[in-house]
């Protein structure tokens, strides 16, 4: 995998980086890289309110967020180069099972188009595995549409293997 010339910071999201979040996912989509998260973008997971702020000027996405993002800004990182954000992952927690396991959960990761293919997304999937070792978890998940070759040939680069659960879904 080509790396980047200059360097590339992985630190964590904070508020101010939304907005290039945002920016990156709708990029990704405009290039129809998107398969798996289709349905699922960085409006839903951070719960943004389109009826909430009309105005003739332009409004940050931050100002749209419905709720505390307290927990999501608290696994989720970027990637930075030159300063500029170029890249993304946002995670969770999830308690599993009776014994309610906790499961480091990666929600999506994003890189914008013209940096993919450069180990970003290794380095936000590396940091991220560290966050949850620090806080003792022991498994983490993602899930990927099936139809996404690139995205599961990355994750299986990465070490994650296809879990036991299978997903049954009905339309109505």
């Amino acid at each position: 995998m080509p790396t980047i010339d200059k360097e590339v910071i992985v630190r964590p999201m904070t508020i101010g980086d939304i907005d290039a979040t945002f920016f990156i996912d709708h990029e990704i989509r405009k290039a129809g890289k998107a398969i798996t998260y289709e349905n699922l973008t960085t409006e839903r997971i951070f719960t943004i309110d389109r009826h909430v702020g009309r105005s003739a000027k332009p409004v940050s996405y931050v100002d749209l967020i419905k709720g505390d993002i307290s927990e999501l800004l608290g696994f989720s990182f970027v990637a930075e180069v030159e300063g500029h954000v170029h890249g993304f992952i946002l995670g969770g927690i999830e308690h599993v099972g009776e014994t309610a396991t906790k499961v480091g959960v990666i929600r999506i990761v994003g890189v914008h188009p013209e940096y993919q293919r450069k180990s970003i997304a290794t380095s936000l999937v590396n940091a991220i595995c560290e966050k949850y070792q620090s806080k003792g978890i022991k498994k983490i998940k993602i899930d990927i549409d099936q139809r996404d070759k690139q995205l599961l040939s990355f994750v299986e680069h990465m070490g994650f293997n296809v879990g036991h659960l299978i997903d049954y879904s009905k339309t109505i």
